[in-house]
């Protein structure tokens, strides 16, 4: 029986774009459309799926990339007997296919390999193959279409989080790898960054490539990873392409590789390695091939490397140091890392290396939908040139390259459009293509100067909101200043919360407030949270909480920034450790309704997305919650209308509620 949401499926991807296709031999008209290959090859996809036995993603996708092969063969070899064979029924797909695949595709096809569905469900997928033309398709149709249905099936269960596409263009526009350079992706998973790479130096050029053109070199450990990107290349850039099905972080094996496919003495490197706290490498005869595989130890204001051998590290950081020795000195490399490399400040051993080796010409900030719904975790993109001359004692770079993306493309969710249809703005490609003239016409790119060598995290350099706000201050005449000032005049004063553990939850009726109860300036209280006042008499003192304190998120995963203020009815409560507590004194030169209404000016929340930093998926303000800038407005009669009327709105919401409770019942227990 056919899953109903698999039918579902089928149906809307035939409705899509199918009728476009048309007969066979009709597709000169449409063979640049990337829609329709990519409706073509989910509409297989589903088929194989609901008419298979196969329970793994991997195999289906298998079969269709051997399918794809054969047509390809076929085209190249003007020959469609074999072909129209098997769709007679004349024998099977592994009698009649696979010989056509071994005899064309001597280095993507095993001995051993075999189809493994159906010869009718494989029929059926030939059949609909005919009307798509696959060896004149460019590059980045193929490429585009064939990612598009692999990329959101295959899991990250080993910390492979397939690149978004606009992503990997962006890297390749900043690099601008020439045709004749050696590309390497030293984990290259289904060989995305390879295939846009060669899309991107032929344009829609068909005609024959010139005799000095690169290589384009990929490795993964991943069998069926390799498979899938074999067939990739083959079809978006036949005759370029080398896949390596080897461990990628024994640089000892691939340094005895023949000079042809051998990765080392690249010219380019283009990279998302696999990252994740649950796959950590500990293989000691791997740990030891590479430097930040050793310990190292802060001493005399450097880190420096130790004999004795970690034992374990992130696989993240092993490619690092991997691509970077990959490299001809002199070549670049384009590599996505997650945001805690960047800013962990036990992660200052890796940035001495790095600059002991070359130096960072630009970074790039992603956003944190960037990977989902893959994985929430925050990456950013390090750019890099390798020097000839190392040096033990590196000099810190004082200024880099630096671009910020607000938006990639899609939501949380990964749809591309909203629920009117229009298409998520993605800031990927402007920043990819605006990096050569970034120093005249620059929308996103900074010249950033670093005042601290460790941490790294492209936006916090980004000055756009507070010169933003500098602008606005001076134009209102007013004095900008940080919190951090106004606490050390005495003016605010701010704690953080506590936490009181699961099992106090519900023991009682004082509110628990937690960051999810923080929104739209109030508190939106939880009684299944609540707790007794035991907790309450023993958190009373250090919290101390009072009307017109401002609640804070300081640390979380989505809500840091958002603020509420206490009143009469419900500062009787206990704060999360999550919350800072601001005590506006009464001698401030402004109230606490003034601040509030101050922390969520649109130039203010955007400075606190900056300042935010991302460790795996849980971020964190910090001591950088001091470096927010406001202005301290001059009390005219705007400024004065402008308080009186949020005031109004804030309190008599307040007295809303607390009169709404009355005519609230305890309940029934179920």
């Amino acid at each position: 029986m056919i899953n109903r949401s698999v039918d579902s499926m089928m149906k809307a991807v035939e409705q899509l774009s199918f009728q476009q296709l048309g007969t066979h031999g009709e597709f000169d008209a449409f063979e640049v459309n990337e829609k329709a290959y990519t409706a073509a090859f989910r509409k297989l996809y589903y088929h194989f799926y609901a008419n298979s036995n196969a329970s793994r993603a991997e195999r289906i996708i298998s079969d269709l990339s051997n399918l794809l092969l054969c047509k390809i063969a076929v085209e190249r070899n003007h020959s469609a007997e074999v072909l129209h064979a098997f769709l007679n029924g004349e024998g099977s797909a592994n009698e009649l296919l696979l010989p056509v695949l071994l005899r064309t595709f001597p280095h993507l096809i095993g001995e051993d390999e075999k189809f493994y569905l159906d010869d009718k469900v494989l029929r059926y997928g030939l059949e609909e193959l005919t009307s798509l033309s696959l060896h004149a398709a460019p590059a980045h149709v193929m490429g585009e279409a064939f990612q598009a249905l692999m990329g959101p099936r295959l899991r990250g269960d080993k910390g492979q989080f397939f690149t978004p596409r606009s992503l990997v263009r962006a890297m390749i526009c900043v690099l601008h790898p020439p045709l004749e350079a050696k590309v390497v992706d030293p984990a290259c998973g289904t060989g995305g960054f390879l295939v846009e790479t060669h899309a991107f130096q032929t344009g829609e050029r068909q005609a024959s490539l010139p005799e000095d053109v690169g290589r384009l070199i990929g490795i993964d450990k991943d069998n069926d990873l390799c498979r899938l990107a074999k067939a990739m290349l083959e079809m978006a850039a036949p005759g370029r392409g080398v896949i390596l099905n080897l461990n990628s972080l024994d640089y000892e094996a691939l340094s005895r590789l023949p000079q042809d496919v051998s990765p080392l003495d690249a010219d380019f490197i283009l990279t998302n390695p696999p990252f994740g706290a649950r796959i950590k490498v500990n293989e000691k005869p791997i740990l030891e091939q590479f430097a930040l595989g050793h310990k190292w130890q802060w001493e005399a204001s450097q880190w420096h490397i130790e004999r004795q051998i970690r034992e374990t590290q992130d696989p993240q950081i092993l490619f690092l140091e991997l691509s970077i020795r990959l490299l001809k000195p002199g070549g670049q490399m384009g590599i996505v890392l997650p945001e805690g490399v960047f800013g962990n400040a036990n992660m200052g051993y890796v940035w001495d290396y790095v600059r002991s080796q070359g130096e960072i010409t630009a970074l790039l900030d992603c956003p944190r939908t960037t990977f989902q719904p893959s994985t929430d975790t925050k990456t950013n993109v390090l750019f890099f040139k390798k020097t000839a001359e190392k040096t033990k004692h590196p000099v810190f770079a004082q200024k880099v390259w630096m671009a910020v993306a607000l938006q990639c493309g899609h939501d949380r969710r990964g749809k591309t459009t909203t629920s009117n249809g229009a298409s998520y703005p993605d800031d990927f490609l402007e920043i990819g293509n605006e990096f050569s003239t970034k120093e005249h016409t620059a929308r996103f790119w900074q010249h950033a100067e670093i005042t601290n060598p460790y941490y790294l995290c492209p936006r916090y350099y980004d000055r756009s909101p507070t010169e933003e706000l500098k602008q606005e201050a001076a134009r209102l005449g007013a004095e900008v200043v940080t919190l951090k000032e106004l606490v050390k005049k005495g003016y605010l004063h701010i704690r953080k919360g506590h936490e009181v553990g699961a099992e106090a939850y519900g023991t009682g009726d004082v509110p628990f407030i937690r960051t999810s109860d923080i929104a739209n300036y109030e508190v939106s209280i939880d009684p299944t949270r609540s707790v007794s006042e035991e907790i309450y008499e023993r958190f009373k003192k250090q919290q101390n909480l009072k009307p017109n304190d401002i609640l804070m998120v300081c640390d979380g995963r989505y809500r840091i920034g958002k603020t509420a203020i206490l009143h009469e009815h419900n500062y009787r409560s206990v704060v999360q450790s999550h919350i800072k507590i601001i005590s506006v004194a009464p001698d401030a030169p402004i109230n606490a309704i003034e601040l509030l209404y101050l922390l969520n000016l649109p130039m203010v929340q955007h400075q606190i997305r900056n300042l935010v930093f991302i460790q795996s998926t849980l971020g964190s303000l910090g001591k950088r919650l001091g470096e927010i800038l406001i202005p301290l407005p001059q009390h005219n009669e705007e400024w004065i209308r402008t308080i009186e009327e949020f005031s109004s709105l804030i309190r008599g919401r307040a007295e809303s509620l607390r009169k709404l409770r009355e005519f609230e019942h305890p309940g029934y227990e179920l």
